[in-house]
């Protein structure tokens, strides 16, 4: 059986601005990469270059972009939900959750990738998202929770993407407007030093492809624009993917630059035990 990773994001286009080089690179190895995104991001931006998306159509656009997107990725599956876009955190929790839960057991990943505890910079909808993944995936796991649901299923590492301080620092004095954007919010980015960090993902050979998959995303050409132009001001902070461990063993050190290392000998003596 392929080794499986799920992310469990908030918005079209979280898979590929923030964890894509990660996703390309397991989808490369052979990996079974699957996506839930838990709204169509109707309230984004509604432009495709000198067109305007009408504002009902928008989710329904977003929602084929990130199809798109996900072909170029690689992924296996591509899940949209349609809780509203920038009211995540107002919905019943419950709902969220059973929901998470009833397609958890139904990919049943090895490996999942949540939003970090503070959504990347501070997005209310991301913050949301991550918390009731991370419920989500331990009632999964869990045999007498609504067994209706489909049967249990516990994913055995669960990553949560965060961004890194260096990256914050650096585009915030690239662009300012970014950062006076993060100062409106009730919750301000975390400092991901190094040392507080569980994993980092070199995506170098995958930074061309992960490109290719953001220009699937055609309605948000402002955050492609200013994506374009960080890159090529500063190419060096977008060579890494970071992320702090859920479980097992919850924060930073140790450093891991695999998410799936700890398996991989677990699957080889499978193999070996089946052969």
């Amino acid at each position: 059986m392929p080794l499986k990773l799920a992310t469990i994001l908030a918005h079209p286009d979280d898979e590929t601005f923030g964890t894509g080089g990660t996703l390309i690179r397991y989808a490369r190895q052979g990996i079974e990469v699957h996506s839930l995104c838990l709204t169509e991001g109707e309230k984004g931006w509604a432009g495709v270059d000198d067109h305007i998306v009408p504002r009902e159509l928008v989710g329904p656009t977003r929602k084929k972009e990130l199809a798109e997107a996900g072909r170029r990725i690689g992924l296996t599956s591509v899940t949209c939900l349609r809780y509203p876009d920038s009211g995540l955190a107002d919905v019943n929790e419950e709902w969220v959750v059973r929901d998470i839960v009833r397609w958890l057991r139904r990919v049943r990943p090895d490996v999942a990738i949540i939003w970090g505890p503070d959504g990347g910079y501070g997005h209310p909808d991301h913050i949301a998202a991550g918390e009731r993944a991370l419920t989500a995936i331990e009632l999964a796991g869990v045999q007498r929770h609504e067994p209706e649901l489909g049967a249990h299923w516990h994913a055995k590492r669960c990553y949560r993407f965060v961004a890194g301080a260096e990256l914050i620092d650096r585009l915030s004095s690239l662009m300012p407007a970014f950062a006076q954007y993060m100062e409106t919010l009730e919750v301000k980015p975390q400092r991901w030093t190094r040392d507080r960090l569980g994993a980092v993902i070199d995506v170098s050979d995958a930074l061309d492809a992960k490109v290719h998959a953001m220009e699937a995303h055609q309605t948000q050409a402002p955050d492609l624009a200013m994506w374009a132009s960080a890159r090529a001001k500063l190419p060096e902070i977008f060579r890494e993917e970071t992320f702090i461990r859920a479980y097992p063993e919850p924060g930073g050190p140790p450093l891991e630059t695999d998410l799936f290392g700890a398996l991989r000998p677990q699957e080889q003596e499978e193999m070996t035990r089946a052969n």
